[in-house]
C-alpha cells in the first residue's frame, strides 16, 4: 500500500492531538507526515516534544508555503490553522492539485466559500471539510465500548 503524504498547516494542540499523533501512531501504515507549517516557531517545538516521532519532519513558516510544497511534495494538506486562514491554504493547495482537508469551518464567509468552490472546480484536487470533534479520544473510546457491547445495545425505534 502506498502511503498518502500529508502536510499540516497549523500546528495547534488540536492538530497535534487529533491529526499528527494519530497519523504517526495508528495510521503510519497508510499516512506519512511530510511537513509542518505555522506562523509560530514555538509550535513546532511543542509538537515535537509531544510527538517525538515527528522529530525529523521539516518545519516551514507560513510565508514558505510554496517552498514547503516544492520540497516535500505532499499529496494532501490538513488545514488546522486559525479559521480566518483556511481559505488561503485551501485555494493554494487546490492550485497545486492537492486534496485539501479542512477542519470546520471551511471558510468564514460566503465570498471565501465561493473562491474555494471555484478553485476546486479548476483543480484535480478535492476539498473535504471535517467535523473534527467527533474524533475526540473520548468519543472514539465510547464508540469502541458500544461496538464491544460494554455499554448496552444500540436500538432503532
Amino acid at each position: 500500500m502506498t502511503k498518502k503524504r500529508y502536510a499540516v498547516c497549523g500546528v495547534s494542540q488540536r492538530a497535534i492531538g487529533m491529526y499528527i499523533v494519530p497519523m504517526l501512531d495508528q495510521f503510519s501504515h497508510c499516512a506519512e507526515l511530510v511537513a509542518l507549517l505555522d506562523v509560530d516557531p514555538l509550535r513546532f517545538k511543542v509538537c515535537k516534544d509531544t510527538a517525538p516521532k515527528a522529530a525529523n519532519v521539516p518545519e516551514y513558516m507560513a510565508a514558505d508555503f510554496d517552498k514547503m510544497i516544492a520540497e516535500t511534495k505532499p499529496d494532501a494538506l490538513l488545514i488546522v490553522s486559525m479559521d480566518c486562514t483556511h481559505v488561503e491554504y485551501l485555494v493554494r493547495g487546490l492550485e497545486y492539485d492537492l486534496d485539501v482537508i479542512s477542519e470546520k469551518p471551511m471558510t468564514t464567509n460566503t465570498e471565501d466559500a465561493l473562491r474555494v468552490m471555484e478553485a476546486e472546480a479548476k483543480s484535480k484536487g478535492k476539498v473535504i471539510c471535517t467535523f473534527n470533534y467527533r474524533y475526540n479520544p473520548i468519543h472514539r473510546k465510547l464508540r469502541e465500548m458500544v461496538i464491544a457491547g460494554k455499554v448496552g445495545r444500540m436500538g432503532i425505534k
